[in-house]
């Protein structure tokens, strides 16, 4: 039997948020080993396997530095199952802009820009383009296009300090005049209810203001519609449970995400919890 119990492999776009995550694993218990040669993985394992230690959770970078990327996670992903090594493979993404935006607060090099040459906005997008057979082997995708340091460092303490099999809840606010959160398995547009935005002593608030929240709250449209809501999530986060769904993000938008999805996000954050599940909150446009 092995006494490794739990291996996450970080992959992803350059600048997407790795080295943030790898730190953070590494906070919280786990092995890290940053931009790791894979094929090199099967001697660390046997390594670890054979040393007087304690180290049960093992973390490693891997980016695209490694030419045969695909098939040395997909050969690591099998090797570890074949080994009853519970796997975890994250990619990290963001959108061009965002990326672009990070490189030039950084005045980092993209590895691309380095080993082909070539500029900095045409290297994301080759990498990108690159990387998509990678991110079909991901068990967890995340875009951190929204995420600040702290957001991406807070999502992996809650998704991977986790003690029970019940679904990580992610919930996000946003507003639609920014586009939808790619991460999204369930989208709730609360647009039809009342907008704080035309009340004159709320327009400046967000739905974290608590005259806010209760305006929102205190509404009969909000209360018809969370009735409906908790009795879906009631039956519904039961059979993600049943199914080993053990990442689910749920997004409520409004238009500019300030008020209403803001209240109802905080609403459900509360309403979930007392479900015992784990949940995490975004406000992701509270602040445009």
């Amino acid at each position: 039997m092995s006494k490794l119990t739990d291996v996450v492999l970080i992959t992803g776009l350059s600048g997407s948020g790795k080295t943030i995550s790898l730190n953070e694993f590494e906070d919280i218990g786990y092995y890290c080993v940053d931009n790791m040669p894979l094929p090199l993985f099967p001697k660390l394992i046997e390594f670890i396997e054979h040393i007087d230690s304690n180290i049960t959770k093992v973390a490693a970078v891997c980016d695209i530095r490694d030419i045969n990327i695909f098939n040395d996670i997909k050969n690591t992903k099998e090797l570890m199952l074949h080994s009853g090594i519970n796997i975890n493979i994250i990619f990290l993404e963001a959108n061009k802009n965002q990326l672009i935006n990070r490189y030039s607060q950084t005045r980092r090099t993209h590895p691309l820009s380095i080993l082909n040459n070539i500029p900095l906005k045409k290297a994301i997008e080759s990498e990108k383009e690159m990387m998509q057979p990678v991110k079909s082997l991901a068990d967890m995708t995340i875009d951190t296009t929204s995420f600040s340091p702290n957001d991406l460092k807070r999502f992996i303490l809650n998704k991977f300090m986790q003690n029970s099999k019940a679904p990580f809840i992610q919930l996000i606010s946003f507003g639609f005049k920014y586009g939808l959160p790619l991460e999204s398995d369930n989208i709730f547009d609360v647009r039809f209810l009342p907008n704080p935005y035309f009340v004159n002593e709320l327009r400046d608030t967000t739905g974290l203001y608590k005259k806010t929240y209760d305006f929102i709250m205190s509404r009969s449209e909000t209360k018809l519609f969370l009735n409906h809501i908790h009795t879906m999530l009631k039956d519904l986060l039961p059979m993600y449970k049943k199914e080993s769904k053990n990442y689910l993000t749920i997004s409520v938008g409004c238009t500019g995400g300030k008020h209403r999805s803001v209240t109802i996000v905080e609403h459900l954050k509360d309403f979930i919890t007392s479900m015992n599940y784990k949940v995490n909150v975004l406000h992701r446009d509270i602040n445009k």
